[in-house]
């Protein structure tokens, strides 16, 4: 291997990692830099984050070499990088070609009537939307229904022993993000709301219009350029006043900010899937009259539809790539129900985890994993072993499968706008993680000389999220400094 001599005569702090890394090159031995790349030192130094608070390792993918390592071995909470370990699991152990399958049971249609009550089953699918939700009443239509002389039932047992408060992570349970997982759920139980500057006043859309869900808008226009953390001019509030959930939004929006979301969590799993069924039902010209309701179909009620859910290479692209909480949690729940068990529980989904990762040569003794989201003041693991699951995932018979559902630099998920016009775009596949004094970056980025390495980088520190140009100058340092052949 060769670095460029002019790359090393930028400083003092580069011209002494050059030579450790010609000293290291002029053995046959890998090379193992113990120290940070000093465009990382800088960036955290600029941040005021200490390098103890830094755990970074930098190894190839195909000789499994470590090439930078920097406090590896230290246990740090992860955040949103624990996905990779559970969507890693979900592979290993269910399939990429794994699917849910949520059937609606009920009695034969007479006439276009159907007596009693219609049974929805929840089976864990982790991403039931709207659209499929509406694809899977058509079909009831067209099946025959067109009135339900009964109740909506819901089977959502599977998971009753397992829901979290919504409210125990930050005390913000409306948040989108804050959703607990249930055996059967629809549209994520997300009220989406638009954002969009329109003549002088602000529009605030839902994507879709639920009864008991009441929109009191009192944002005013703003102008300039839009901030980089837009949402901190948005000041939002849900209340429930026992009819219906109040989302009340007060402050400015920048117009030049275009359109931009928010997601909440107002209504109970019940409540939401009933309003998406009445509204939808009757647009579908059905008639529907009765209440929902908890209990489990009578053995032998026929099937009348089912939908099939996409296959689980499909979903972990929405895991990771757009770090969806509420999916990772409920395939997290998934993993640990298996057949004859009556509920779902973490400590099992921990045990299968644990499980699958030793076939794999995989055992982390450190690991925490509290919901299988990183949404977690308690989830810890280190840098060292989530460096070696990348490497092995990336040697393994579902290496396209996982590493596709990771963000593309400057492309898409939640990397798209990241690095822009650097020509590192589509170079790196990357899953990001933040919480308040948690930010990190994981995946696989090319050299430019082709090398696959895989990476990741953890900061637990309360200036965290001030560090990202830390992260920024590590991919700097892969895809653009890194020796040529």
């Amino acid at each position: 291997m060769q670095i460029s001599r002019a790359v090393c005569h930028r400083g003092v702090l580069l011209r002494l990692w050059c030579g450790l890394f010609w000293a290291a090159s002029a053995g046959a031995q890998p090379l193992v830099v113990d120290r940070l790349p000093p465009a990382v030192a800088q960036a955290l130094q600029a941040a005021h984050v200490p390098p103890e608070a830094v755990s970074i390792v930098v190894q190839d993918v195909q000789t499994q070499d470590r090439w930078l390592g920097w406090n590896a071995d230290i246990p740090r909470n992860p955040a949103s990088l624990m996905k990779l370990v559970t969507t890693y699991s979900a592979l290993l152990a269910l399939g990429p070609a794994k699917t849910w399958e949520t059937p609606i049971r009920g009695r034969e249609p007479v006439d276009g009537i159907l007596e009693g009550n219609l049974y929805v089953a929840g089976a864990g699918d982790p991403g039931l939307t709207l659209e499929q939700w509406q694809a899977l009443l058509r079909a009831l239509r067209i099946r025959g229904v067109r009135e339900i002389r009964g109740n909506l039932v819901l089977d959502t047992s599977g998971f009753a022993q397992a829901g979290q408060d919504a409210n125990g992570f930050d005390h913000q349970g409306y948040r989108a993000y804050n959703t607990v997982p249930e055996a059967l759920q629809v549209g994520f139980k997300a009220i989406t709301l638009t954002l969009e500057g329109v003549g002088d006043r602000v529009l605030a859309s839902p994507n879709f219009e639920l009864p008991g869900v009441v929109i009191e808008n009192g944002l005013s226009l703003g102008t300039g350029p839009c901030p980089e953390d837009w949402k901190s001019t948005v000041e939002r509030r849900v209340r429930d006043d026992g009819r219906v959930a109040h989302i009340e939004l007060r402050g400015s929006y920048v117009a030049s900010c275009g359109k931009k979301s928010l997601s909440y969590n107002v209504l109970s799993n019940d409540d939401y899937i009933l309003a998406a069924f009445t509204r939808i039902w009757s647009e579908l010209g059905g008639h529907f009259n009765g209440k929902v309701m908890a209990g489990v179909a009578p053995a032998g009620l026929p099937v009348l539809v089912s939908h099939t859910s996409p296959a689980l290479a499909e979903q972990i692209r929405e895991i990771n790539k757009f770090s969806n909480n509420l999916m990772a949690r409920t395939l997290f729940l998934d993993l640990g129900w298996t057949e004859g068990m009556a509920h779902a529980s973490a400590e099992a989904s921990v045990r299968k985890v644990r499980e699958v990762l030793a076939r794999e040569g995989l055992q982390f003794s450190e690991m925490v994993m509290e919901n299988g989201s990183g949404l977690s003041r308690h989830a810890r693991i280190t840098a060292g072993h989530l460096s070696q699951l990348l490497v092995r995932a990336a040697q393994g018979p579902y290496q396209a499968e996982f590493i596709a559902s990771l963000g593309l630099l400057g492309m898409d998920g939640t990397v798209e706008k990241r690095l822009p016009g650097e020509g590192l775009e589509g170079r790196f596949h990357l899953k990001t993680g933040s919480l308040e004094g948690v930010s990190g970056l994981a995946g696989y980025g090319l050299t430019r000389s082709g090398r696959l390495m895989a990476f990741v980088i953890l900061i637990n520190h309360a200036q965290a999220a001030e560090a990202r140009s830390a992260q920024d100058a590590l991919l700097r340092w892969i895809g653009k400094e890194w020796p040529a052949e």
